[in-house]
């Protein structure tokens, strides 16, 4: 019979390596919102000119671009690390 403390414990585990995920999002989006806003917005008003909306679309999508490209090549490198090289 399953022990219901090592489901419990499983459960937990998988929730908080979901919230963790969900955690290291958030932490994305606020760095791009950031990063983006303080490079294209120069004044603050009730629109985005064309320029800024131009800027923000093109930062938001080279962040997330970079960020793809530096997860692969993490991946990348552990798997050759873990290969007994």
């Amino acid at each position: 019979m399953a022990d219901p403390q090592q489901n419990v414990s499983s459960e937990l585990q998988q929730f908080i390596a979901r919230e963790s995920q969900v955690a290291q999002i958030q932490s994305m989006i606020s760095t791009l919102t950031e990063v983006c806003w303080d490079t294209c917005v120069q004044s603050p008003g009730s629109y985005l000119s064309s320029k800024e909306s131009t800027c923000l679309e093109n930062c938001a999508r080279r962040f997330v671009e970079t960020t793809q490209y530096i997860l692969q090549r993490a991946a990348h490198k552990a798997d050759n690390s873990s290969g007994g090289f």
